[in-house]
């Protein structure tokens, strides 16, 4: 890391003000160059050529192939209801106050048949110190809380149980389907567990790739109408590439118990609809029907957003049901009410402005 900021810093060019006026020093030319330069086209080279020579799964079903996106009479699971898309959002952000922590996530599901007014759930949890033994032991435990909550994982967590408890036997998940952080503590490896245990299939969508390194390279290479299976979930860990945790995670490591019974079967890889590509996780032994209905239901006329059309729908109707505004606001208004100190103490200097 040191090696990268050194050069960073040496690299760095000095702009004047009215050379940024006129040509903004450059900039836009230099992240092309960083993109689509002989350098990235050969990355993009070498990758195409591993995916056409890789290995096949250890099933014997080959790692890159083609298939048919947006023929939704190709599932009929997806007209009949069968199929469910799952998502939550946060409904009050991660509040970070002198005694402890509080938040509360809203989760929700719905089909082609079933709207999302019928399952929507909001869990809320806190974190405080009122068994700390001392002073001392009251900053102790608040320091650790700073980073040893991941509102994400919380969230995450209730996801997976919405979609075990729903009605319908198949699933897809807004993200990973295994979040990662979860994955080091018992409770995590419990839910993925009665996941797998329960019948259902799932996969986990994503709609980004760039942050991971290894999926951007071999987007860039795949071609439309392709799918490439790059990794199990057990290569991912054990190779400790980025982690799926959000800034200011602390690093985890997965339980054993995860690592040699699930990891191992959970597969990775990437899909291209049209002009972006996706992401994916899912069970290998679901592969072949998540597949074949993750593609039925892509809406290819929604350009770059041709990811299940479900999950589109549950992502904008989830955002609008649960506004965080209105829980926070109503949290510094209460606080407001017993103890004007408290509440020019404790609330978010933003909302005092």
């Amino acid at each position: 890391m040191s090696r990268i900021f050194s050069n960073l810093i040496r690299t760095s060019k000095r702009i004047d003000r009215d050379e940024f006026a006129r040509t903004f020093g450059g900039i836009a030319e230099d992240v092309m160059e960083m993109l689509d330069g002989p350098q990235a086209r050969q990355v993009v080279r070498e990758a195409r050529e591993a995916m056409e020579s890789a290995g096949a799964l250890r099933n014997g079903s080959p790692r890159l192939r083609t298939m048919e996106f947006g023929g939704f009479s190709t599932a009929p699971e997806l007209e009949r209801g069968e199929v469910a898309a799952v998502d939550g959002t946060p409904a009050l952000p991660m509040q970070l106050y002198s005694a402890g922590q509080a938040l509360c996530v809203g989760i929700g599901s719905l089909s082609h048949r079933r709207p999302l007014q019928e399952s929507l759930h909001y869990w809320s949890s806190k974190a405080y110190l009122e068994h700390a033994a001392d002073a001392d032991d009251f900053i102790a435990r608040e320091e650790e809380g700073l980073f040893g909550i991941s509102q994400t994982a919380y969230l995450r967590y209730f996801e997976v149980s919405h979609g075990i408890e729903i009605v319908e036997p198949v699933v897809f998940f807004d993200g990973t389907l295994v979040y990662e952080w979860l994955t080091a503590s018992r409770e995590g490896v419990e839910l993925y567990q009665r996941l797998f245990r329960s019948g259902k299939r799932a996969m986990g969508v994503m709609k980004s790739v760039k942050a991971n390194p290894v999926f951007a390279k071999y987007g860039k290479a795949l071609h439309t109408g392709e799918v490439y299976i790059i990794e199990t979930l057990a290569d991912h860990l054990d190779e400790s590439r980025a982690t799926n945790a959000n800034r200011g995670e602390a690093r985890r490591f997965a339980l054993p118990a995860f690592i040699n019974d699930l990891a191992p079967r959970i597969l990775r890889g990437i899909f291209k609809p049209a002009k972006k590509p996706f992401g994916f996780e899912v069970h290998e032994d679901h592969l072949e029907d998540m597949l074949r209905i993750m593609g039925a239901d892509c809406q290819l006329n929604h350009v770059a957003h041709e990811i299940p059309y479900l999950l589109n729908r549950v992502d904008e109707e989830v955002r609008r049901y649960f506004s965080p505004a209105l829980l926070r606001d109503r949290i510094a208004s209460t606080m407001a009410r017993q103890s004007e100190e408290l509440f020019m103490e404790e609330v978010d200097e933003r909302l005092m402005r």
